[in-house]
């Protein structure tokens, strides 16, 4: 069996017991900036106390967010469609973004028979979005979206969660 099989098994058995969608406003008014990391959805719940439908979580290599970068723009949908009020940068400790390097990803690129010309940036670092610090590239990323022009003043946190225990660190709290 395919893992698409394995999906679409799910899928019949979920919606035989789905309910009404409720309403695409996050019930926490929350937008969480993290990062691709699939440890972290784990601890939504038991470490952040959120739920399905409280926050909308955007997720992006290392929870990296460059100013003027498109992720900016589903912030902006996250605060003015689904009504939130206060953005939560959420980096995380053992992140790949800080552990790789540019020739780790090249090497995985060219074993996968992708040519690193593929690559639409001449930095493949950058594309993928690997940091050195990743205290920096969370304060730049709580930076972009504050002084991003089309978006309102409003809380924007910086926070470190320990991926082995859920334990969050706040690094800054916003205005």
């Amino acid at each position: 069996m395919t893992l698409l099989d394995e999906l679409l098994d799910a899928n019949r058995r979920a919606v035989q017991t789905a309910g009404a969608p409720g309403s695409f406003v996050a019930n926490r008014h929350l937008c969480i900036v993290t990062c691709v990391d699939p440890r972290l959805t784990r601890w939504f719940g038991p470490a952040l106390g959120v739920e399905r439908g409280h926050a909308v979580a955007i997720r992006v290599p290392g929870a990296h967010v460059a100013p003027g970068s498109d992720v900016l723009r589903a912030v902006a949908a996250a605060i003015y469609v689904n009504d939130c009020q206060e953005v939560l940068v959420l980096a995380h400790t053992d992140c790949g973004t800080s552990k790789l390097g540019a020739k780790d990803l090249e090497r995985t690129m060219i074993q996968r028979g992708v040519p690193l010309q593929a690559v639409p940036s001449s930095d493949v670092a950058e594309f993928f979005g690997l940091v050195s610090d990743l205290r920096a590239a969370t304060f730049e990323s709580v930076r972009a979206i504050r002084e991003a022009p089309y978006l309102p003043r409003m809380p924007v946190h910086a926070a470190i969660m320990d991926i082995g225990t859920g334990a969050l660190t706040v690094w800054e709290r916003g205005y």
